[in-house]
Order: C-alpha cells, then structure tokens, then sequence
C-alpha cells in the first residue's frame, strides 16, 4: 500500500506493490498479497518510537529541527510535557536486519538522481514487517528533505496516521485476550460492543451508567506502582445538534462524574481541570458523526488527576445520545501510550442493532 504526498501537489495514491518472484524451476508467478504478508516477520519495537534513517550530516543540516518540531511536538492536553513520538537517529549504514522490522520508519534518501529532483514523501504498509509503517523521504538535498516534511503538512499527515496506527495495534493487542464475560453483560444490559481486556473489571451499572475500570500494577525505581485506566458509559435521550455543544457536553460530564465517581476520600469526586482547557473535535465515526474532547481531570478532595478522554455519538436506533469517557491515573509514569491505549479502548464501543 502506498501513500504518494508531493511538494507542490498534494495527491494521495493507493498502489498494490507486489514484488517480482521468482520460485524454483524459473517460475515468475507473484504471490498473493496474504502470501506476501505471511512470509514477512512481526514488527518489533517499542509503541511510540520511530526509527529515522539519515546520515549525521544531513540530520544536522535542517532535518532534525524539522523533525523535532513535528515528532516531538507535545501530545495535546497532558499535565507534562510528552512528545507525540521519541525519536531514534541511525546511520544509513546501521540500518541492517536488527532495524529493519521496527514497527515505524522513516528513511531519508538524499542524492542528486532522476527520481529525486522533485521532494517527495512515500508511505508503505507491511514493508519489512507485519503492520509495520516505513515511510521513505526522497529529495536531492537535505534542505529539500525538510521541506518535504513540510510542505502540505505531509510530515503532520505522517505523524497523525502513526498515531491512529498505534491505536490500532494496542486494538489487535487487546484482542488476543478480551474479557468476553464482560463484554457479553455490557451487550445484554446497554446494547454496545466493546473490545475490553481480560484484566477489565465492572464496578458499577445502572440504567444508563456502566463503569469499567483496569488496575494495573508497573515498577519503577524498585517499587511497584499502581496504574488505573477507567471507562464510563452513559446513555441519554438525544434532544438535538445542541447536545454535542462542548458546554453543554463538559457541563454533562461534571454534572454526571460529580454524582458517580469518588475515590476512598469521604466528600471527594471527580471534575474536570479547567486550568488547562479540554480540547474538542467533530469526527466521522463508524459513517456517522461524532464529538470527541479531550482534558485534563481532578478529584475534588483528593490528590488525583491525569488525563482523560470522550466520545459521543447518536444510537439512532434507540433515539439515545451514547458518551464514552476514559480517564488515566499514573502519577509516576508517562501517560501517552496508556491514553492511546484507553483510546483504543474508547474507540471501540458501537451499538448493538
């Protein structure tokens, strides 16, 4: 699969690569796709983290501020400075069968060729690895490879399309082992589906009001620490475009969490920190519309907070207005990749018909 964004022209092609083959007895029949993919290896690497192919030389002539400024742009709405991925350098000559299977690359071919006259930026699926990104910057000059990251906002596009494929792949996580019991009890009681891990357990459901949360247990510094990633689930009657407002749907979620989430304070619950402002966002979801926010919550009471994040869309079968919140507490560790994780999670709840 390739992804073509030019310089000058933005353009966007979907092209079946299939290589030449050649088998025994001088056969030149090509595999299948499926063929193709099963005899590449699975991606390796850590989630967030991409591997970036180029000389010391032409990293340090205007391709790593550039890169900097997209790649590590911060992660929208977290309490701490977090890029949006870490990035690893590595010399052409590095470049050998150890890296090859990295879940994201990004190689940069700077000559002065035929096909590298014009700056353009190429992204291929399943290249060396199972659900592997590997995305190839051709330009004749450093400078010119910059630009290409720029131009159009490809190098955005790119990082906005890994982000959306690290969600995925913490999806086809979650399916190797799912909590089918609860899943079953979420569809029979509030007529959704949902990807949920084995570790997911319910804390309370009424009528509309479904709480789900995930205690996790990661070391660091010689202890171990607690990690908990929460979902809560309401059902509304729609009244109308007004509900999917970011005043009324923030004024929604404190009024709601006020009421059902505390911790062991007495007198605590949660809320929504308005010192950093949520972000919103109008999106397509499952060929309908949807409102996705994103902040920053608290517990009144009680020293907690971390990120969260919502999704609320129309079940027009049943007239209803459905909001899916997930929150993070992980107060001594990072919370990007547990937020995209929970947004796996957020995103994978649909209406049962």
């Amino acid at each position: 699969m390739l992804i073509r964004v030019d310089m000058k022209n933005l353009t966007f092609c979907l092209v079946l690569v299939v290589p030449f083959w050649v088998g025994c007895g001088g056969s030149s029949t090509p595999p299948s796709q499926a063929e193709r993919l099963a005899l590449l290896p699975g991606k390796v690497g850590p989630s967030g983290e991409v591997i970036m192919v180029v000389s010391e030389g032409a990293w340090n002539r205007g391709i790593s501020d550039v890169v900097d400024s997209i790649f590590g742009h911060p992660v929208r709405v977290l309490p701490q400075y977090e890029p949006r991925f870490d990035v690893i350098r590595l010399d052409p000559s590095e470049f050998d069968r150890f890296w090859k299977p990295h879940r994201n690359i990004v190689v940069f071919d700077i000559a002065d060729r035929i096909d590298t006259q014009e700056p353009v930026l190429n992204v291929y699926r399943n290249r060396f690895a199972k659900g592997q990104i590997y995305a190839e910057v051709k330009a004749r000059t450093a400078l010119d490879a910059a630009e290409a990251l720029l131009a159009d906002d490809g190098g955005w596009m790119l990082v906005d399309m890994l982000e959306q494929e690290e969600s995925v792949r913490f999806g086809q996580i979650m399916d190797l082992d799912r909590n089918t019991l609860l899943e079953k009890d979420l569809e029979e009681k509030h007529g959704l589906s949902a990807r949920l891990p084995r570790d997911a357990r319910l804390v309370s459901s009424k009528g509309g009001f479904c709480w789900i949360e995930r205690s996790l247990t990661r070391m660091k510094g010689g202890r171990n620490h607690d990690v908990q990633m929460g979902v809560v689930v309401h059902r509304l009657p729609y009244r109308g475009p007004e509900d999917f407002s970011m005043s009324v749907m923030l004024g929604r979620r404190d009024s709601l969490l006020r009421e059902r989430i505390s911790s062991p304070v007495e007198g605590s619950y949660m809320t929504t920190e308005y010192r950093l402002s949520p972000v919103y966002e109008e999106i397509s979801f499952r060929g309908g519309f949807a409102a996705t926010m994103r902040g920053i919550w608290r517990m009144e009471g009680d020293f907690m907070g971390g990120p969260w994040t919502s999704i609320a869309w129309v079940d027009e079968d049943r007239g209803q207005l459905v909001t899916v919140d997930g929150y993070v507490y992980a107060p001594y560790f990072g919370k990007r990749e547990y937020l995209r994780e929970l947004e796996a999670i957020v995103r994978s709840f649909a209406p049962v018909p």
